[in-house]
């Protein structure tokens, strides 16, 4: 083999990688869902990245740049700290000890957003040119505003991954070439479980599952339903049928929506209207009788009926 043309893969044995780690964005959507696991995603780092060393294919990735964006700013509400918030410099040394580089990323507007997304972009673009080549970069963020730097990566022919605790928008998770979701990432932080299979998990998505697909599939078969109603539609039983014919829509957090509601009004249908547990469209069904009807205020905000 000639030295000189050698890839890092071949020199080290294992998938040069590249983790970076949006912690504002996972950190807190992890504290929404579940606290404790929220404090073990903080406190014991390697236990993740021990777990994400080890690819689909069973081939290592050899972490040669793992970095973490940080606002030293940052907090959360939690009682049990001084001042009802924990914030988030308390976490930054166990990234340290765990060898990560933190780069410092504290707000530069009002509304307290910090430019760790640009920061990341910027790195990554600057690996892309790096006289290592990396074959894969690792982002650990449900911002889906990373969404066209996954299409250049793709076009660099590098592989990408996405680690996330919450719904993920359609057109992020499909460009991704693997996608570990919040019950693989709660089994990777499981204190009794240090050996964690990536692989094993079938929320751990490859390239096999076309989350685009499966967005076009829901939008076709709502759209015949709403189309086709001569009544009202019950959301419950609309959702049901939507599970039953794409049981991948509910994990997906409807394609990033959160709530199957959310999900429905973002297809745009021609005169619909919502209440808490119907849909119809307007001029052509009769609005329901039940004491939940919203139809005649326009900025009334229905709660979603299913999660």
């Amino acid at each position: 083999m000639n030295r000189d043309a050698a890839t890092a893969d071949d020199l080290a044995g294992g998938r040069a990688a590249a983790i970076l780690v949006d912690f504002d964005n996972v950190f807190t959507r992890l504290w929404e869902r579940d606290v404790e696991l929220a404090i073990r995603f903080a406190s014991d780092p390697a236990r993740w990245l021990r777990a994400l060393s080890r690819s689909s294919t069973g081939e290592k990735r050899r972490w040669l740049v793992a970095r973490c964006y940080l606002n030293p700013s940052g907090w959360v509400s939690d009682p049990g700290e001084p001042g009802g918030r924990l914030r988030f410099y308390k976490l930054r040394p166990a990234f340290v000890d765990a060898g990560f580089e933190v780069i410092d990323c504290p707000p530069v507007t009002r509304g307290a957003k910090n430019a760790a997304d640009i920061r990341i972009v910027m790195d990554v673009l600057d690996l892309l040119d790096h006289r290592t080549r990396f074959g894969e970069f690792v982002f650990v963020s449900g911002d889906s505003d990373f969404t066209p730097l996954l299409h250049r990566l793709r076009g660099e022919d590098r592989l990408t991954a996405i680690v996330a605790p919450g719904g993920l928008a359609a057109a992020y998770a499909s460009v991704a070439d693997r996608v570990v979701g919040f019950n693989l990432l709660a089994d990777m932080l499981d204190a009794t479980n240090d050996d964690a299979d990536v692989s094993a998990d079938p929320e751990s998505i490859g390239t096999g599952h076309d989350v685009a697909a499966d967005q076009r599939a829901f939008a076709a078969l709502v759209r015949r339903r709403y189309d086709d109603a001569k009544t009202a539609l019950n959301l419950s039983a609309l959702s049901s049928a939507v599970i039953e014919a794409l049981p991948n829509a509910k994990a997906s957090e409807w394609f990033g929506a959160v709530t199957f509601r959310r999900a429905i009004a973002g297809l745009a249908l021609p005169g619909a209207r919502f209440s808490q547990h119907h849909l119809w469209a307007e001029g052509r069904h009769s609005p329901p009788t039940s004491p939940d009807k919203l139809g005649e205020n326009p900025d009334a905000q229905p709660r979603p009926p299913v999660s």
